[in-house]
């Protein structure tokens, strides 16, 4: 798996395009289903963690 926001969504779009397409039996569809379901948690953990550092940035400029 991908380690960064810009390579887990581009492996996300990847599996989409694959889900989307009607080649992939039932097994590989629920695999590729719950890998994305993973890489959809690790997106939203790194736009947490992006929300919470421009907090801080924002609250050390209004007390500075």
């Amino acid at each position: 798996m991908a380690t960064n926001y810009h390579n887990l969504n581009e492996e996300l779009d990847e599996i989409l395009n694959e889900l989307q397409s009607a080649e992939l039996d039932i097994d590989e569809a629920i695999s590729k289903y719950e890998k994305a379901m993973k890489i959809v948690a690790k997106l939203e953990e790194y736009l947490k963690s992006a929300k919470n550092k421009i907090t801080k940035i924002k609250l050390n400029t209004k007390v500075n």
